[in-house]
């Protein structure tokens, strides 16, 4: 068996939510906010959790890192949280959007055991592409964020494929399609509370 990875858990929040009417991380599903969900599903894996993000946020669970390039998108906020994994001796981040609900511990825990000697590893995105806000990345990709973020190009995806990143099949990580619902509006986020709901075994 190899030796777990040792990583920083970042969530990002910086978005501002254009789609869903306002900023998404205080938005509560599930009896909790986003933020305050993808942290405790980082939390259970790995053992320091940061949160990125520019805007000040009601309810921050953990330590809030500012974006060290502002505007950047993801792209930026991979950037501060490599930052902050090269400054405590880390191997890595896991890198975890916000606004993906339903990942919870269980399945960032899969995510990791699959990732290997890959300098990056991210789940398929149903329909195609991956989800590279719900990924690793080892501290080795730094110097291709820096180039990255002084392109033209700042996308996390072409990044992820950049860096040769290895994607990781929904049938490998014993995953559902659901799983990776991403709330991007508030019917988005009736969908998000009615699985949980009963993923808990109640009624909504």
């Amino acid at each position: 068996m190899s030796r777990p990875i040792r990583l920083l858990g970042a969530v990002l929040a910086g978005g501002e939510g254009r789609r869903f009417g306002a900023p998404k991380a205080d938005v509560r599903v599930g009896g909790l906010s986003m933020v305050q969900r993808s942290a405790a599903a980082l939390a259970a894996v790995v053992d320091e959790v940061v949160i990125v993000s520019s805007r000040p946020l009601s309810d921050t669970p953990v330590a809030l890192v500012p974006d060290a390039i502002p505007g950047a998108g993801p792209l930026g906020g991979l950037d501060a949280a490599l930052g902050v994994a090269r400054e405590r001796g880390l191997e890595g981040v896991f890198l975890l959007a916000c606004d993906l609900p339903l990942v919870d511990g269980d399945l960032v825990r899969r995510v990791l055991d699959r990732v290997g000697d890959a300098a990056a590893a991210a789940p398929e995105r149903p329909g195609g592409g991956v989800e590279a806000t719900c990924a690793v990345y080892r501290v080795g990709v730094s110097p291709a964020v820096d180039a990255a973020l002084a392109s033209d190009d700042r996308s996390l995806h072409a990044l992820f494929r950049d860096v040769g990143g290895v994607v990781l099949s929904l049938e490998e990580l014993g995953a559902v399609t659901e799983d990776f619902l991403n709330v991007n509006t508030p019917a988005d986020l009736e969908r998000a509370e009615t699985a949980l709901a009963s993923r808990a075994g109640r009624s909504p």
